[in-house]
């Protein structure tokens, strides 16, 4: 045969409910260890108003015990009728609970302390081409290519190496006039007026010096990187025509690159004037550090997220370009109290959490959080540096606080009178 097992608190008050005399029923066969009791236990002789009834002084939520209404009725916080307090039980408030159970059962407090909450967050993020390094070879006047060198897309090149030589045949004309006029010692301000205009015409300054010097015609050009980088685009032939408008080569600068991320946004605080430290995956016995941060001014509305561009050092070229990279952000917050995030009990609308009072009640306390790191959360209003918070055993607690509750709708139905 197969038997249900009850369990004791529950059969004591299903008892009370059919044969009546909950409380003392309750009283009389409870045994002396018994976890749960209320939090004020009733004096043995009631202090009954004339006529028999006891005297409400007002209704509450077990579960709130810090709010109080005027009239019976259904809690707003929880699906539950409110329950009377009497005059004889007093005005405090909370919940009490055998020290032995309390010891069985690992109900376990921490004091609320001042402290500083100390955030590391990594975010993944990747190294970009930095932009202010961008470069376009340009001939700077019409003419056709005449030679060419080994180049392609991807290809790394030094600043100042050469890659296209070009004619440009309008030159002639112009330094043959300048050569002229030097030659027949014409005016300094009318030979410095034809040297610039050949300057501005495109032509390099290193060649109006060969000229100066040499005092023949210079109609070859080489065009050369302005910067160190890779080169990101070419479209030169051995041959072609180009005008003085064509982009002939695209180089992008490596040194330094761009490490960019997006952090969300109740991290952005994190970001500040110490050096970041980024990892890259590439490199995992190498840490680079940013030498600066900047947050982009628009926020992404989708992600929730901010844009992070961090620039980095890059001159043995370590860091390539689509690379993928992490950053720790390192930070501590104003000082404030700090309690056990295990604490909290997150009711969605709000936050409480349970505080041993003086006299050894359980009492909830709704509290602000301002926010949390790792095991530790730092709150603005509800708590006292000092106070005891329940980080383990909550469960006990609300049970009590359901059964005192329930004892207590028992005993105004029944109309008795302890």
């Amino acid at each position: 045969m197969r038997y249900t097992y009850f369990p004791p608190v529950l059969l004591l008050l299903l008892v009370g409910i059919v044969f009546g005399g909950v409380a003392d029923v309750f009283r009389r066969t409870m045994p002396a260890g018994l976890a749960f009791r209320a939090a004020q236990a009733a004096p043995a002789s009631g202090h009954a108003e004339p006529g028999g009834e006891r005297r409400i002084l007002y209704w509450y939520d077990p579960m709130y015990p810090d709010r109080r209404f005027d009239k019976p009725g259904k809690s707003p916080f929880m699906d539950m009728d409110l329950v009377p307090r009497y005059a004889e039980d007093g005005e405090g408030s909370g919940i009490r609970i055998d020290p032995v159970q309390t010891q069985n059962l690992a109900v376990r407090t921490e004091k609320v302390r001042r402290g500083r909450l100390v955030f590391t967050r990594d975010i993944p993020a990747n190294v970009e081409f930095n932009a202010y390094r961008l470069a376009r070879a340009q001939p700077r006047a019409d003419g056709f290519v005449e030679k060419t060198y080994d180049l392609a897309i991807g290809d790394t090149v030094e600043a100042g190496q050469a890659l296209v030589e070009i004619t440009v045949p309008a030159w002639a004309a112009d330094q043959s006039e300048y050569l002229l006029l030097r030659s027949q010692r014409a005016a300094p301000e009318i030979v410095r007026g034809v040297r610039e205009r050949l300057r501005l015409s495109g032509m390099p300054e290193e060649m109006l010096k060969i000229v100066d010097n040499t005092g023949r015609v210079q109609t070859g050009v080489t065009v050369k990187a302005p910067l160190g980088g890779v080169i990101t685009s070419l479209d030169v032939y051995p041959g072609m025509n180009v005008d003085k408008s064509m982009t002939l080569a695209t180089i992008q600068g490596t040194n330094p690159v761009w490490v960019t991320a997006d952090v969300p946004e109740r991290d952005i605080h994190l970001v500040g004037g110490n050096r970041i430290r980024v990892a890259v995956p590439a490199y995992p016995d190498r840490a680079f550090f940013a030498e600066s941060a900047t947050l982009l001014p628009k926020a992404d509305q989708a992600t929730r997220t901010v844009p992070l561009r961090l620039t980095l050092s890059n001159a043995d070229g370590l860091l390539k370009p689509g690379l993928t990279a992490s950053i720790r952000l390192r930070g501590e917050s104003e000082e404030s109290l700090l309690i056990p995030t295990q604490s909290l009990i997150d009711l969605g609308d709000e936050q409480r959490v349970v505080v041993r009072a003086a006299d050894g009640a359980f009492v909830p306390k709704r509290v602000q959080v301002l926010r949390g790191s790792r095991d530790t959360t730092a709150v603005l209003d509800g708590l006292e540096e000092g106070d005891e918070v329940v980080v383990s055993g909550l469960f006990l607690i609300d049970s009590e606080a359901n059964l005192r509750g329930a004892l207590d709708r028992m005993r105004a139905n029944s109309g008795e009178d302890e």
